[in-house]
């Protein structure tokens, strides 16, 4: 299976609307969130509730905490996160928000990195806003399995003033416009701040793609709430999860076993192939050559493994008494398939089911035709018509 998550930021990003998103999304965020006691941080709480925006329901997280709200170094925070045993994807994707944070802002004010002083930024909440959020990522990973991308759509932004540590600055804050350069964003009709340099740089650091959903089936979604409740729009983030529409395949190392013989009995050809089999080969097949000298000869084949290589290639010779063989590493295509199981004459059949269609396993219908005397091909009929009307 192959999922893509996308971000709609075209209302506008903070950190705390990321973190609610993540956490409608993933199934236990309390269990997710744990590592960020690991941090050292004192006297914090996270509360998610649920809440309206504009009429749409979406998930409010609310970061409480006792220090006071002095700011931190960028290089404090890098060592804070550092220092403490994160998972290591989840510290290095926290530590990359922060350092590109703290790069716009040395531009900004013309600054070393070391000499950033994160305000806002620095405070308890949001960098609990960057690391839960950061957890939360891979928290979902871990129950769908790997994501292909996360893509962004284009950034909302509005206009306006707002009050900083700084003084009054103008909408969108200088800092947001340096870390969305070469991000698409799009016009909110608000004279107010709707994407907070801390949302726009968790926006950059987890994007690996800038655009449209990916095709695909829609498996999850959900939203994450700002703290104001404007009349002219929905204060949130949407997230929709999907699952690729394209067929599902993997690509695999195999390995092709050859050999050329054309002094073997049909007895021993066939009894070959049975052993080579029942000894862990993924498929065996014969076809007829002509050989040097003119002679009619077969060639066979052994599909298999890495594991099975050796074990398969001593039997081969052995058991043909082949003087050598070739070994082709090569690169199988596997589509998923699952296997469901039907009853029929009170025996059971096994279906391989795959992307385009089902099929009985052979040996069980010639188990029962043996028992019944049916014909292979009315069997057949039968099963696909049972297995059809369960599917149903």
């Amino acid at each position: 299976m192959s999922f893509s998550l996308w971000i709609d930021p075209s209302f506008g990003a903070s950190g705390d609307m990321l973190l609610g998103a993540f956490a409608e999304m993933v199934s236990d965020s309390e269990q997710a969130l744990v590592p960020l006691q690991d941090l050292g941080l004192e006297d914090w709480k996270i509360d998610f509730t649920e809440t309206l925006r504009n009429g749409l329901n979406a998930t409010k997280a609310e970061v409480t905490y006792g220090e006071a709200s002095t700011g931190r170094r960028w290089s404090e925070i890098d060592a804070l996160i550092k220092d403490s045993s994160l998972p290591a994807q989840v510290s290095e994707g926290s530590r990359r928000t922060f350092l590109l944070l703290a790069q716009v802002e040395a531009e900004q004010h013309g600054v070393t990195l070391d000499d950033v002083h994160f305000h806002e930024v620095g405070a308890v909440d949001a960098i609990l806003d960057v690391v839960g959020t950061w957890l939360l990522r891979f928290a979902l990973e871990d129950e769908v399995g790997v994501m292909d991308e996360i893509a962004v759509g284009p950034v909302g932004i509005g206009s306006g003033s707002v009050k900083a540590s700084h003084g009054t600055l103008p909408l969108p804050a200088p800092a947001t416009i340096g870390i969305l350069k070469d991000c698409p964003v799009t016009n909110v009709s608000t004279n107010s701040e709707t994407c907070t340099p801390t949302g726009a740089a968790l926006l950059v650091s987890l994007a690996n793609r800038w655009g449209n959903m990916r095709n695909g089936y829609i498996r999850k979604s959900s939203r994450g709430a700002g703290t104001r409740n404007p009349d002219e729009y929905p204060n949130i983030i949407s997230m929709v999860l999907t699952e690729d529409s394209e067929t599902h395949k993997s690509t695999k190392t195999k390995y092709l076993i050859e050999t050329n013989v054309d002094d073997v009995t049909p007895e021993i050809l066939a009894t070959t192939v049975e052993s080579l089999l029942n000894a862990g080969a993924e498929d065996t097949w014969i076809t007829p050559i002509i050989m040097k000298k003119g002679r009619p000869g077969q060639e066979i084949k052994v599909l298999c493994s890495a594991d099975d290589l050796q074990s398969l290639q001593d039997l081969l010779l052995s058991s043909t008494g082949s003087l050598g063989c070739r070994v082709i590493q090569i690169d199988k295509t596997e589509l998923d398939r699952t296997f469901e199981a039907i009853t029929l004459y009170g025996e059971t059949v096994n279906f391989k089911v795959g992307p385009f269609g089902a099929k009985p396993e052979q040996r069980d219908l010639l188990r029962i035709s043996e028992k019944t005397n049916i014909s292979l091909r009315q069997l057949t009929d039968e099963a696909n018509l049972v297995f059809n009307q369960k599917s149903k």
